[in-house]
């Protein structure tokens, strides 16, 4: 009689539940609680086979997160992420675009083409801006602080 016994390496779901997946939320620009999704938490482990029948894991390797939305894999850790606030999202946009030459009045304009009132957009853009604010002597235009060439009439600031 033959015995046929070894080793092999196999996933397992241990347990699911909802999360903010930091790929889904960076796809959809939509509010907190909305981002939520299920995942699935995944054990890779060895597993000692009879007859190529797994039988009992004796080492566990590792365990991953699978969001069950973009089917994408991260760490563990990625279950404490939290996605940044609405306004956190605007501060970004608007220091992302501030720093890449775009004027500050074009940038208020874009806000509130995007929804935001023209209080809303105003503040967004002074809470970046601050003081730091250099005008274009030719079109007079004005920029955040450290941009050197006009995006409107191409001279040094």
């Amino acid at each position: 009689m033959f015995i046929v016994f070894g080793t092999k390496g196999r996933e397992v779901n241990e347990k699911t539940g909802q999360f903010n997946c930091p790929n889904c939320c960076a796809q959809q620009n939509i509010a907190s609680d909305q981002k939520q999704h299920q995942y699935t938490q995944i054990k890779v482990a060895k597993y000692f086979t009879l007859f190529f029948i797994p039988i009992f894991s004796f080492q566990t390797l590792g365990r991953y997160i699978k969001c069950q939305h973009c089917n994408s894999d991260f760490n563990e850790s990625v279950l404490t992420y939290i996605p940044p606030t609405f306004e956190q999202q605007v501060a970004s946009y608007v220091e992302q675009e501030l720093k890449s030459g775009t004027p500050i009045t074009m940038v208020i304009n874009k806000l509130k083409s995007q929804g935001l009132d023209n209080n809303q957009a105003t503040s967004a853009v002074n809470n970046i801006v601050g003081d730091d604010i250099v005008t274009c002597h030719h079109c007079h235009m004005d920029f955040l602080k450290g941009v050197e060439k006009c995006s409107l009439c191409e001279e040094r600031i």
